[in-house]
């Protein structure tokens, strides 16, 4: 009977880590904040300790200009963003589109950014995620900040983007399953720790007194 009730402590204990692991699972959206059309730049203000991706959309004269050069690799698109203090983060946003087949009327598909390589980072103002294919960062000082397309620089395409944006990772609100979840994990876990170390506890005991008894 001890082993049955501490076999079910442990139980329970692992049936609350489960309910808290899933209530702890969160979806994330990207809600748009600002965006610009047809222009080199785009403005907003991002507050403190929020996350935030910055995203260019190809015009169809880049995809016209990728289609004309043939390029096979992607082609980089110089971009500063430029922080309340006024210091920069420099990097280049590559962009690829898949080439139509050779002696073919069509065109290549839009040019998309892929990956984005950071050349420097003002890291008094935003934390960068290298590891996202597009700019992300998590802002840490609040302000007005300004993503610019280096015109002067832009060799393989001609005239600004389609569109810029700002979005913003908003995590869902938890709605009242959730919460269910979440209470019951706590409720189990606290069960199963206070039955399976009284059991544990128990049991030691009485192997004591069992030793004691083969002694005399």
């Amino acid at each position: 009977m001890r082993k049955v009730l501490f076999f079910l402590g442990l139980s329970i204990l692992l049936a609350g880590l489960v309910l808290l692991g899933v209530s702890s699972i969160r979806s994330v959206k990207l809600k748009e904040i600002a965006s610009s059309t047809a222009s080199w730049e785009v403005s907003e203000n991002l507050m403190k300790g929020h996350t935030y991706v910055f995203d260019i959309y190809s015009s169809y004269t880049w995809r016209d200009d990728y289609t004309m050069g043939g390029y096979e690799d992607a082609q980089p698109v110089d971009v500063v963003i430029i922080s309340p203090n006024g210091n920069e983060t420099s990097l280049q946003a590559f962009f690829f589109a898949v080439l139509p087949p050779a002696g073919s009327y069509y065109k290549s598909t839009l040019p998309s950014l892929v990956h984005v390589e950071y050349r420097s980072v003002d890291s008094r103002s935003l934390d960068v995620d290298k590891s996202y294919p597009q700019v992300r960062f998590t802002v840490i000082m609040e302000g007005n900040y300004t993503a610019r397309v280096i015109e002067e620089t832009l060799d393989w395409a001609i005239g600004p983007p389609k569109e810029m944006v700002f979005k913003e990772e908003v995590i869902e609100n938890q709605n009242l399953f959730t919460n269910l979840l979440q209470s019951s994990g706590v409720a189990c876990l606290l069960t199963g720790v206070v039955v399976s170390v009284w059991m544990a506890r128990a049991s030691k005991k009485i192997r004591i007194k069992r030793n004691k008894k083969v002694k005399k």
